[in-house]
């Protein structure tokens, strides 16, 4: 199967920033997820819930809440603005001001024609959808303090807010309250804020508040029909299910608790709010719940997003956890001719030299001991501390490139290896990259650092010399869909990219043209890479169907043919996405896939496995070693490791190195602040 030294690296101090809001779309299928740092991602849930793309944050902009809109998504936050993004190219499309202070929530009416703002001021200030963005429509009376909850009932007619103390009921027409909701105090200094606010289709309001409390109105009568003791500290997140039968709360308090409305008794068509079931998942606030089809997500201080299913299926894990790690921005890159490794954070790019070792060992897993350390060369600054959309190093690490939402930069490094014990390295910036180069969605280098090939926030393929500073340009085929994956032929002939509408297409850079595309799958592609020796481009997809396509006879592989048919059941049942590809220098017959939690060999020279295989019973590669030292043969080709979590990076260096960058969950939840503390029976 293949043996390699591993250098284990955890240089990498990735940071997850926490959930603040969570917004769904019906239409497209897709999740809005908003960070602490302003930025916002696109999740695809058709796609299994895959990330697809990054909208990075801007300096002194929160994002407090979030609305889709004829599949268009707004946002809002405290510098009083509400903001359009372009999810094409991945930037602010335009910002309106509110004239009444920070927003803290959005809505939009049913029939997707209008949004209103809750703001700081007191005012709901509504505003219609056009082409051009959004124009001011009117403003509702201001009441005494800031309006931190919404929803618009389905009519269209009638609007609730939440605020402190109380809940309004408001007539969009005439702009006046027509009723007023007056919720108590636990203490009598201290004031009762309605945190979330939401409204069934016959007009039972939810409200979730400071004092813990979930709580159920009649909305035609002003009159609560039944609050719950539902959480032992704030309840910042209420939804309900678009048939109004099912009701989700949680927050400071991370307990998912769950209502629904049934009939108190047998054969009886009274019917009550019950809290059915409490789920606790999450181990810090949660700021946002919200429904997406048959599924209930939820997110918060924690990072993580759980999706839950609402349907009970027998034999069928009903919940799942998302782990804080990108799946559509590659955060590092390894240059393999120069034992460098780039990290890439918000505003900066860390160079690491690998360091080295003269030991051996035949015990499997056995550390040994470093010749020399690892030692940090250069830390390089973006420009204005710029957020970095995307980054590059060529594979003798004499070439570095970013982009931010602006421009691409190019700097050549110069690292001289000495005696003493830190390199000398060199920086200089190359002024005279083209101003045709458009900001890059997805940068690399071809092999020989010669090429610098950009997806370009336009949708355009563009690539230039790194000797000569010339762009050249090529327009895809079809329509316009972000590319998010870019991989070059070793020979530099070829350029494969994928796109979000699952085209996967082949260009041929010595023609300046598209040379063919690959059949259109029925989910987006996760990962790509080609062959070093034989040239194939070997994809894989969300549906975790794997396959080898050659680029010369522009058809699937043989090999490829029999792996589809042959894939078990429990690897097409996975949820992780292949994130990157690599190939064993040393066994070119062995194609390397990892996701974040594991690490797999396809082994092409090996046998199909059974459908019902089970790949993770014991099958590490330490097991399946030893299984060869007495039979001689592998029971199948698929090699699994889940020793390592998370997995950020993994590719092959020289003939039998491995460079594996981990970081572990542990790491990334020590800097989160203190959780609620629950007292435990018998404690």
């Amino acid at each position: 199967m293949g043996e390699f030294l591993v250098h284990h690296v955890r240089l990498f101090d990735f940071v997850p920033k926490a959930i603040h809001c969570l917004a769904s779309d019906e239409d497209t299928q897709r999740l809005a997820v908003s960070r602490s740092d302003g930025s916002v991602e696109i999740w695809s849930a058709k796609d299994n819930w895959f990330q697809e793309k990054i909208i990075p944050g801007q300096e002194d902009q929160s994002v407090e809440a979030l609305v889709w809109c004829q599949q268009r998504l707004f946002s809002g936050g405290l510098q009083g603005d509400i903001t359009e993004y372009d999810l094409m190219q991945l930037s602010h499309k335009g910002t309106h001001p509110s004239n009444a202070g920070a927003v803290w929530c959005l809505v939009a009416n049913s029939k997707q024609t209008h949004i209103a703002a809750g703001t700081e001021e007191g005012c709901i200030v509504i505003f219609e959808l056009t082409e051009e963005g959004l124009v001011y429509d009117k403003a509702l009376d201001r009441q005494e303090g800031r309006i931190l909850s919404l929803a618009w009932h389905e009519g269209g007619e009638m609007m609730v807010s939440g605020g402190i103390d109380n809940i309004r009921i408001w007539s969009v027409q005439s702009g006046h309250a027509v009723q007023r909701l007056t919720l108590g105090r636990q203490d009598r200094n201290k004031d009762t804020i309605v945190w979330s606010i939401a409204v069934t289709q016959d007009f039972t309001i939810i409200s979730g508040d400071s004092r813990g409390k979930t709580t159920f109105w009649n909305g035609k009568q002003g009159t609560a029909l039944k609050s719950y003791q539902s959480h032992k500290a704030d309840v910042l997140s209420v939804c309900a299910s678009q048939d109004g039968t099912s009701v989700f709360a949680s927050g400071v308090d991370p307990a998912l608790a769950q209502f629904e409305y049934t009939a108190a008794q047998a054969n009886s068509d009274w019917k009550m709010w019950v809290r059915s079931s409490v789920r606790n998942q999450h181990t810090h606030d949660v700021r946002a719940v919200t429904i997406a089809g048959d599924s209930v997500i939820s997110g918060g201080v924690d990072c993580q997003l759980i999706v839950n299913k609402i349907t009970k299926k027998k034999g069928n894990k009903r919940w799942r956890r998302i782990p804080p790690v990108p799946q559509s921005q590659q955060l590092v890159d390894v240059a393999p001719d120069a034992n460098v490794v780039m990290f890439q954070y918000t505003d900066f790019l860390e160079l690491w030299k690998l360091g080295s070792t003269n030991k051996t060992s035949d015990k499997d897993g056995e550390i040994l001991q470093l010749k020399n350390n690892p030692v940090k060369l250069l830390q390089l600054k973006s420009k204005g501390n710029e957020t970095i959309v995307t980054s590059a190093i060529s594979s003798k690490a004499n070439f570095v490139a970013y982009s931010d939402s602006d421009s691409i930069r190019l700097y050549q490094v110069s690292i001289v290896e000495s005696e003493e014990i830190t390199p000398q390295v060199s920086v200089q910036r190359l002024r005279d990259v083209p101003m045709s180069l458009l900001p890059a969605h997805v940068l690399c280098f071809a092999r020989d650092g010669g090429l610098l090939i950009s997806a370009a926030s336009n949708g355009t393929i563009q690539y230039m010399s790194t000797d000569k500073l010339e762009a050249v340009t090529i327009q895809p085929p079809g329509k316009f869909a972000p590319i998010h994956l870019l991989a070059v032929s070793a020979d530099q002939r070829f350029l494969a990219t994928g796109d979000h509408d699952s085209n996967v297409h082949v260009y041929d850079l010595q023609k300046q043209k598209h040379h063919c595309s690959l059949p259109h799958a029925d989910s987006q592609p996760t990962a790509l890479s080609f062959h070093p020796d034989t040239g194939d481009l070997v994809v894989a997809y969300c549906d975790q169907k794997i396959v080898e396509f050659n680029t010369v006879d522009k058809e699937y592989t043989s090999w490829c043919r029999q792996l589809l048919s042959h894939l078990p059941s429990q690897w097409s049942r996975r949820h992780s996405k292949i994130n990157h590809i690599a190939f064993n220098p040393k066994a070119p017959h062995q194609i390397l896939l990892h996701d974040e939690q594991m690490l797999c060999i396809l082994d092409k020279t090996q046998p199909f496995p059974s459908s019902d295989v089970n790949l993770y019973n014991k099958s590490t590669l330490h097991s399946q070693q030893q299984q060869k030292s007495k039979s001689g043969t592998l029971e199948h080709c698929f090699h699994m490791c889940t020793r390592y979590k998370y997995l950020m990076h993994v590719e092959t260096v020289g003939d039998n190195y491995l460079v594996v960058v981990e970081r572990t969950p542990s790491s990334m939840t020590e800097g989160l602040p203190p959780a609620l503390v629950k007292h435990k029976f018998g404690t």
